[in-house]
């Protein structure tokens, strides 16, 4: 494997195939350091044949197989840029060719083809993947797991509706309270899953190869661009060249093509503009779920205040966004060998949850001789005037700011 120095000539460090005096090189050091090393991450120049990936994979995996004679005259794309049923396949080729028991090969050969994917993606796998395990774990930690959890969210008034508890167990789960819970507690996790993965989609997508996560804003104008607080304003991943004939790019990212509203698109558009006006290169807004532009919300927006800008939508956006033809199944495989740890580390499950919260609803209706759902209502509506009318609620504010 060749590996490549972030020092150019004279102990200077520039962005390759960037002018000098472009002003990406004069955004703070920990930003270009980031870029830097996003350059050196390139994985056609850290593997020249299929032969070193190969060798890189089975010494990850500790597998002391030979490596057949022909991937040395291969291109490492031959095995990387191969969808996952077919790299397994081509895996088991291998296997069975130096006499894998029968037994060991859909373990192995699967193993085999999951690193392949995450050394496409990443020049750091676990490093990667410990981010994420470590991020998805502090989001199942605030998964429901109790009937508090359930009555109240972290609002004070984000209660159970018992409308929709109601409508719920009649309307899709033949009268049954338990599993009508259940389709609740499924439902608020979904929606803490759908906020997670919006955000994970960015951090992981910019930790690819080639790539890094724009940086938070600091200060207080996180609208503006300024070379040491917020240097790629609009941008949620800038994108570093690998050979002359690319350019810098910087990219919007979005899950759906629904996701940002229609007046958010100029605003982002200006911004894209702006960045490009400043570092030059290429400008794209993307959205990764979804097959086609028809309905894109605020993409008529973002194109009105930037004509230059790309908009991409699904396998297109993952294919720029990756530089691989698999970049969806990419990102599949890294979350599917993150999510399946912090299964195996917090066991969180469904049903064992709502055993739990029916028991505590079911206790209080035997206790107060009430039905499950009157129980809810009653959580759900009961308060002192004081916290409910605000003639009351106004003037007691008013007093203790007074005090």
């Amino acid at each position: 494997m060749r590996q490549l120095s972030l020092t150019g000539s004279g102990g200077t460090r520039h962005l390759k195939f960037v002018p000098p005096d472009n002003p990406i090189h004069q955004v703070r050091w920990d930003i270009l350091q980031a870029l830097l090393e996003a350059q050196a991450s390139s994985f056609i120049e850290e593997f020249a044949t299929a032969a070193e990936l190969c060798a890189r994979v089975f010494g990850d995996l500790r597998l002391a197989l030979a490596i057949p004679a022909y991937l040395h005259d291969e291109p490492p794309t031959m095995l990387s840029d191969l969808y996952f049923s077919d790299l397994a396949s081509t895996y088991r080729g291998f296997l069975v060719e130096q006499g894998v028991p029968q037994e060991a090969l859909l373990n192995l050969t699967d193993a085999l083809a999951q690193r392949t994917h995450l050394v496409r993606a990443f020049r750091d796998p676990e490093t990667v993947v410990g981010r994420i395990v470590a991020k998805v774990t502090e989001i199942v930690s605030t998964f429901p797991c109790t009937a508090a959890d359930m009555q109240c969210g972290r609002n004070p008034g984000d209660v159970l509706d018992p409308y929709i508890l109601a409508a719920t167990q009649y309307l899709l789960c033949v009268g049954s309270f338990e599993k009508a819970i259940a389709a609740l507690v499924g439902h608020k996790a979904l929606m803490i899953i759908e906020g997670l993965l919006g955000h994970l989609h960015e951090d992981v997508i910019g930790a690819m190869r080639g790539n890094i996560r724009a940086p938070e804003p600091r200060g207080d104008d996180q609208e503006n661009l300024d070379l040491e607080g917020n240097p790629f304003p609009g941008s949620d991943i800038v994108q570093v060249p690998f050979v002359p004939e690319e350019a810098l790019s910087f990219h919007q990212v979005k899950t759906k093509t629904g996701s940002a509203k229609g007046g958010d698109g100029n605003r982002l558009g200006r911004q894209l503009k702006l960045l490009q006006e400043t570092y030059g290169g290429e400008i794209y807004y993307h959205a990764l779920i979804g097959n086609t532009l028809v309905g894109h919300r605020s993409k008529t927006g973002v194109e009105k205040e930037a004509a230059s800008v790309i908009v991409l939508v699904g396998d297109a956006s993952f294919r720029c966004l990756t530089r691989t033809p698999i970049g969806p199944a990419l990102l599949l495989r890294v979350y599917q060998a993150a999510f399946a740890e912090v299964q195996q580390t917090t066991g969180y499950d469904v049903e064992t949850m709502t055993a739990a919260i029916v028991a505590v609803f079911q206790e209080r209706a035997e206790k107060e001789g009430e039905s499950f759902l009157d129980v809810v209502l009653s959580d759900a509506i009961d308060g002192p005037p004081e916290l409910q009318d605000s003639r009351i609620f106004n003037t007691r504010a008013r007093s203790r700011r007074r005090r």
